[in-house]
């Protein structure tokens, strides 16, 4: 049990030009689940992301529902990147997110951006 506990602690950090994306496992994933979210995560967005996603399947002889599962599993986010409003941090669900995210100027959670359009429209 103490074990899955320090397991839901662990995060893994990338740093790529002082910017990182982290990734947090749920209490039910393990060291190799881990390990395929990481090489997931390594994808460069430079070269064929199909591709990447191919070679991971046949690396871990798994299909590629069962890697998006694992993936999916694993909360992935960016620590860089905050929302103006509340400070909550960016997540990310693919790895073509992680520049479109880091181009923009701001970025407004969801909750923050309701609560704008909330308050908007009640006027």
């Amino acid at each position: 049990m103490i074990c899955l506990a320090v397991q839901a602690l662990v995060t893994v950090i990338y740093k790529e030009n002082n910017m990182s994306l982290k990734l947090q496992l749920n209490l039910t994933q393990n060291a190799y689940d881990l390990q395929i979210c990481e090489d997931y995560w390594a994808f460069d967005n430079k070269s064929d992301y199909i591709a990447h996603v191919e070679a991971l399947c046949r690396k871990y002889g798994i299909s590629t529902q069962k890697l998006f599962k694992e993936v999916g599993q694993c909360f992935a986010y960016l620590d860089d990147v905050r929302c103006d409003y509340c400070g909550y941090i960016c997540p990310v669900q693919h790895p073509a997110d992680i520049p479109y995210f880091r181009s923009k100027s701001n970025w407004i959670c969801g909750v923050c951006e309701y609560d704008m359009q909330q308050a908007y429209y009640s006027r």
